[in-house]
């Protein structure tokens, strides 16, 4: 009996090394959704249905295998793209506000604020 399981334990773990590698496939398209639609799009239920499988499982496997939830993720592209757009400075602080779908300028403001303890035009000068 022992023996028996010695054999299937290997195609055990090649099957949950499959699993992990189609999880971190599906993270690498989700990834490169929110690239594509983070400024049409915030919601993480928008992407969960997109991909066909439930926020709560997409959660779970962004926190195993990169530590951040879908909202995270989205909140963390809205931020780099921020900061690209606020040091470059071509734009004004009201036209990245809409360019980047916040409501207003004091939420785009507060955003900022809450990565970085700076204000955009703080940023700006910087």
């Amino acid at each position: 009996m022992t023996q028996e399981l010695e054999e299937v334990a290997p195609w055990v773990a090649w099957g949950q090394q499959r699993h992990v590698l189609d999880e971190i496939k599906l993270l690498f398209r989700l990834q490169r959704m929110i690239d594509t639609d983070f400024r049409k799009c915030k919601y993480r239920e928008f992407y969960a249905a997109l991909m066909g499988i439930s926020l709560y499982k997409l959660d779970k496997m962004g926190k195993e295998h990169l530590g951040k939830t879908v909202y995270q993720l989205i909140r963390d592209r809205l931020f780099q793209e921020a900061m690209k757009l606020l040091r470059e400075g071509k734009d004004s602080v009201k036209e990245i506000t809409f360019e980047l779908g916040f409501r207003d300028q004091a939420y785009f403001a507060r955003f900022i604020r809450k990565q970085t303890g700076l204000s955009p035009l703080e940023i700006r000068k910087s």
